[in-house]
């Protein structure tokens, strides 16, 4: 009875939702930030393996967040104009003033992470990876904060794995450091970009993005995809554009068919080479303007099945 209650708490340890509190929330769309920068994460406590969760975070997290409807600088130029400007020290940047950051980046806010804690740990029958963070949006033209976050999301196997052989599997997975990393962050990531307020919808008063009003896959939570297993994507949107989806950051521009005015279809066949443990699904509509319109499946990500050769 005692092992079982034991067993029982590792079950149903869990991390829940992002929590994310909206500090300032502008409906004047002149005072919306447009374009952001998304400033070196810090990591306040060392981890044992050779890898750099907080950069990697870092990166997983531009990957989702620019498919939200802000003009989002890109890492490397980030970097650059930093660079250029003496700033090394990650902890120091995140202290400058916010009229300082606006002078060197030219942009309307930043988004400053810290990551608090990174952990990956494997041993017996449980396997572990988790991050812990703090994350927010500052509005560089008023000094307001407008949305933060303090989270901690965890990715865990064994108990609920339901044979041995997934269970052995999961942790082999685990020991990739990296790997379990980014999966971890891409979860976080992903939990964040539902919560976060998406401008897209009042820039469309000015600029007419192409609009999409859903995404369906026949994806499953718990359906891990094999080589020759098919992804197929139905995208209901404006009629008479070019739509395509992509399968998160990994694989792009896969063509969507429009079948009747407005509904896009297509597909994705696994190969044997694939070797992403899991993405976002995002379809793409765009216009002859070249204005593209982004909508991701909230409901589940594409989940590899792991290859027995790795």
């Amino acid at each position: 009875m005692k092992i079982s209650l034991v067993l029982s708490s590792i079950i149903f340890v869990g991390c829940g939702t992002v929590d994310l509190e909206i500090r300032q929330n502008n409906t004047n769309i002149s005072m919306q930030p447009r374009s952001v920068a998304i400033l070196p994460f810090t990591l306040e406590e060392p981890v044992h393996e050779d890898v750099s969760p907080h950069e990697l975070f870092r990166a997983c997290f531009y990957n989702y967040f620019s498919f939200l409807g802000y003009v989002d600088l890109p890492l490397d130029t980030i970097n650059e104009k930093l660079s250029q400007a003496g700033l090394t020290d990650n902890k120091k940047i995140l202290e400058l003033s916010p009229e300082k950051l606006r002078e060197i980046l030219e942009v309307d806010a930043v988004i400053r992470g810290r990551v608090l804690s990174a952990n990956n740990f494997t041993g017996g029958i449980h396997a572990e990876t988790s991050i812990k963070a703090k994350i927010d949006m500052l509005d560089l033209r008023t000094g307001d904060i407008l949305w933060e976050t303090e989270h901690k999301e965890s990715t865990y196997s064994g108990i609920l794995s339901p044979t041995i052989v997934e269970i052995i599997q999961d942790q082999m997975d685990n020991v990739k450091v990296h790997q379990a990393y980014y999966k971890t962050a891409e979860i976080f990531s992903i939990s964040m970009m539902k919560e976060i307020p998406d401008p897209a919808d009042s820039w469309t008063e000015k600029i007419r993005l192409p609009k999409i009003t859903s995404i369906e896959t026949n994806l499953k939570p718990s359906l891990k995809l094999k080589p020759d297993d098919r992804i197929y994507v139905n995208l209901k949107g404006d009629p008479g554009l070019t739509g395509y989806f992509g399968i998160g950051s990994w694989k792009s521009d896969i063509p969507l068919k429009e079948i009747v005015p407005g509904l896009y279809t297509g597909s994705y066949t696994i190969k044997s080479s694939d070797d992403v443990s899991s993405s976002l699904i995002v379809g793409t509509l765009k216009d002859k303007n070249g204005l593209t319109g982004k909508k991701f499946y909230k409901d589940g990500m594409v989940q590899f099945e792991p290859s027995s050769t790795n």
